[in-house]
């Protein structure tokens, strides 16, 4: 008894740091989200948006979060327990650039994450970013909110996102 105590103990420890298992990109519920993005130093300012992620599910934001950069290759997905890591090379000013992730949340409802860039030679003064984001779903879309389109306050016409209220084109 004893001995199976032992072996089960140690199987379930090493299933629980077993390396992740690769995966597709998680996909979001479909609806309204608000995303907020900060870079993680002293002086970051949060910045937020909203995107409507259409149904069936398209959601190449979460897919391929290393697109803010050029050419994206040895693009991979991967989960274990708690986790999805996101894992890349892409290319930037100067050379490429490794783009990694690390995110938790259903992605039904919400989700966090930290991105990280690494780069070969430094951008900007910069050798390495680091990125949080946050998001919540809010809602369903409205039908004339376009899918995949990225809502900024006081860009295209967009204040105070009110859900009840139509969006307006921008005062000319």
């Amino acid at each position: 008894m004893r001995r199976l105590l032992l072996l089960l103990t140690t199987t379930l420890a090493a299933t629980a740091h077993a390396s992740p298992i690769p995966m597709d990109g998680p996909n979001r519920m479909s609806g309204l989200w608000l995303m907020n993005t900060a870079a993680v130093d002293a002086a970051a300012q949060t910045s937020s948006f909203h995107i409507c992620v259409g149904s069936p599910v398209r959601d190449d934001v979460l897919a391929h979060p290393g697109s803010a950069l050029a050419n994206c290759r040895d693009e991979r997905w991967s989960k274990d327990e708690h986790y999805s890591y996101y894992q890349a090379v892409c290319d930037a000013k100067g050379g490429p650039a490794v783009v990694e992730g690390k995110f938790f949340g259903d992605f039904k409802y919400n989700f966090q994450g930290e991105f990280t860039t690494t780069f070969s030679s430094t951008a900007d003064g910069v050798k390495v970013a680091k990125t949080e984001i946050d998001g919540r779903r809010l809602a369903p879309c409205k039908s004339d909110l376009p899918e995949g389109k990225f809502l900024i306050k006081g860009q295209d016409g967009v204040g105070n996102l009110n859900l009840g209220e139509p969006i307006r084109p921008p005062a000319r």
